[in-house]
């Protein structure tokens, strides 16, 4: 089954950049995730059909509100030094630490 991880941020913009750059490490590593990045104002309508939320360090103010909203999906902040280095391993390495993976990968 596909690993959905949806990336927030305040406009898309760099989200956008990034999350591409994650879905490369994964595809290189064959595994099965998808990587979607949108802007804040998507959490509502996506939220629910991920298994990971990724907040971008321009949004952290809302972290508390999407994991109350979202009770169902792991919701994770990303630092503004993670978000900022534009480095899909980085982000992937993170998520692995946190125990985002698929078929034990």
């Amino acid at each position: 089954m596909t690993l959905k991880i949806g990336l927030f941020c305040s406009g898309g913009m760099s989200t956008s950049l990034v999350g591409s750059k994650m879905q490369k490490v994964y595809d290189a590593a064959g595994r099965d995730v998808e990587v979607s990045a949108s802007d804040f104002s998507m959490i509502d309508e996506l939220g629910d059909e991920l298994d990971v939320i990724l907040i971008a360090p321009q949004i952290s103010w809302a972290y508390d509100q999407v994991v109350e909203q979202h009770p169902n999906t792991k919701v994770i902040a990303l630092s503004m030094a993670e978000f900022g280095q534009m480095n899909g391993q980085t982000i992937v390495d993170k998520l692995d630490k946190e125990g985002v993976t698929t078929d034990g990968k």
